[in-house]
């Protein structure tokens, strides 16, 4: 009876904005737990005023190109671009604890049990669209819109995603194409355990 009610307490103050995606039970853990959280409106808000920028360049081609050198630049691997949607997309990964850590907990987990669960894996998406802006593109400029999207996978294997809202990190994403027009962008080979500095600001708002 105390379980059911405890159970029967956490759905009812779950926010209704967060959807589980996939089930591990309640009352017996039969599997991973997965959760999405949608943006309220006041988020939409915010991801308005951070997911777009203008820019100049001759085509989209060179915009896709720089969009995607950017995005190799922040550790994303692999970049995907869609030249006839004139979409980019690409996914980041990062370990969030040391290996030895993992395998400690392992050790301990089969041991004693019961342990509460911690981050150790995220995936950073991202998705951007370019569109032509007035003028029809290239010297009218071009639109570039990104949304990035952060899952956290805990020791349990539950995932949680949430949008990015953190204006250092598309600004920073901004910045980096803006560089890559210009030619100022430095190649830097892909990783894909390695989080560059942008992602330690990629916390989204709860």
């Amino acid at each position: 009876m105390l379980s059911a009610a405890v159970a029967l307490s956490a759905c009812a103050s779950k926010p209704p904005n967060e959807r589980e995606t996939g089930s591990g039970g309640d009352f017996i853990r039969y599997s991973s737990r997965q959760v999405s959280v949608d943006l309220t409106d006041k988020q939409r808000e915010t991801l308005r005023s951070l997911r777009d920028h203008r820019f100049v360049a001759p085509t989209a081609g060179k915009m896709l190109d720089a969009v995607a050198a950017a995005l190799k630049q922040q550790g994303f691997d692999p970049v995907s671009v869609d030249r006839e949607m004139a979409v980019v997309e690409a996914d980041r990964h990062a370990v969030l604890v040391p290996q030895w850590r993992q395998i400690l907990r392992g050790v301990l987990k089969s041991k004693i049990g019961g342990l509460p669960a911690k981050p150790d894996h995220e995936r950073m998406a991202a998705i951007i669209a370019v569109r032509a802006a007035e003028g029809g593109g290239g010297a009218g400029g071009w639109w570039v819109r990104v949304r990035f999207d952060r899952t956290v996978w805990d020791s349990n294997g539950d995932a949680r995603t949430e949008t990015v809202l953190t204006r250092e990190t598309y600004d920073g994403f901004f910045v980096d194409v803006d560089k890559s027009l210009r030619g100022e962008l430095k190649p830097k080979p892909s990783s894909s355990t390695q989080a560059p500095a942008a992602a330690s600001a990629a916390t989204s708002t709860q």
